[in-house]
């Protein structure tokens, strides 16, 4: 007759399959984007033909979690940088059409395109952001650096504000008699440790940490958007908004659709007879073979390995997007 495992041996050995799992999501992850990522090339794709030697408008797409990858892969931020730094150096170039959909990513990813696109305009380029679906935190963070941000009707954006997620289960193990032997130099070197709760001192070092990258935020969007913060400090408290709420409160300047927001940037590059292309990065081996869901993989991955402060809407949905 066979002896009953002990309940406690299976809650071990689900605990540890469990911790198995994530790491091999963190690592799988990382390793899928040297096979998933864009190649090095970008693509032009024509959508309105140009008489011979006419300047044209340039779509850009920037969808999903703002993250850069490894290896060959550029993620959605690499991707996008690239995709910016041609437009940057291509003189035909009188204009660009930023389709934004995203919930945001790291607070260094939406800096840095935020960054390249004030580079873009500096070079006489005119830049509208239109958001699609949905274009929250860092995603609105890049967003304000265009000159004129649109929105769809059913556009969701906001979410101005920051956070580090951190998961503690140090109590979990301690149920099942495991616990972290782990030697560290100092008393805050296991900060945000998932084995370790937070002592109120670390606590305030971490707060210090989000209040920063929030005050750069508020100061990012009033900048952009010409507004004083305490015009738009009510809404800034990390909800998310409707397009008709941000147009109200200025944080957009019109609803409307991609063909006439297209017209709009006809307009502002100077009505000129424009062709219109579209960029893209040319999928990699990983992408013809078929493998998917690079992007959110990696992010979750990194976030389990080094949680950091991000301009991210709901760190949760990118569990829930991979495949």
């Amino acid at each position: 007759m066979a002896t009953p495992e002990h309940p406690e041996r299976r809650g071990i050995g689900c605990l540890l399959l469990l911790m198995g799992l994530l790491a091999i999501i963190g690592v799988f992850g990382v390793s899928l984007t040297g096979l998933t990522g864009g190649g090095t090339d970008g693509v032009e794709e024509i959508v309105e033909e140009a008489r011979p030697g006419a300047r044209k408008l340039v779509i850009i797409e920037i969808r999903g979690p703002l993250m850069r990858g490894s290896g060959l892969a550029g993620g959605v931020t690499g991707d996008a940088l690239r995709m910016l730094d041609r437009a940057i150096e291509d003189d035909a170039v009188a204009g660009v059409l930023l389709r934004v959909d995203t919930p945001g990513g790291s607070v260094t990813d939406a800096d840095l395109l935020h960054h390249r696109i004030g580079a873009l305009k500096a070079k006489g380029r005119k830049v509208l952001v239109h958001m699609g679906d949905l274009c929250a935190s860092g995603g609105y963070y890049l967003a304000v650096a265009g000159h004129e941000i649109w929105a769809l009707p059913t556009t969701v954006t906001g979410s101005i504000g920051v956070i580090i997620s951190n998961l503690e289960l140090g109590g979990l193990l301690e149920r099942f008699g495991v616990r972290d032997d782990s030697i560290a130099s100092g008393r805050n070197k296991q900060l945000l440790s998932p084995f370790h709760p937070l002592t109120p001192e670390q606590r305030r070092l971490l707060q210090g940490i989000v209040d920063a990258m929030y005050q750069r935020f508020l100061e990012v969007v009033a900048e952009g958007r010409g507004l004083e913060i305490d015009a738009f400090r009510p809404l800034a408290d990390g909800r998310v908004i409707t397009a008709q709420t941000a147009l109200d409160a200025k944080l957009v300047d019109r609803i409307g659709y991609p063909d006439e927001a297209l017209d709009r940037l006809r307009a502002m590059a100077g009505d000129d007879a424009y062709g219109v292309v579209r960029y893209r990065i040319a999928p990699g081996l990983g992408a013809l073979l078929g493998v998917r869901g690079e992007a959110p993989r990696s992010m979750v991955g990194e976030l389990l390995v080094a949680p950091r402060p991000m301009y991210l809407y709901a760190p949760g949905a990118l569990v829930e997007a991979l495949p």
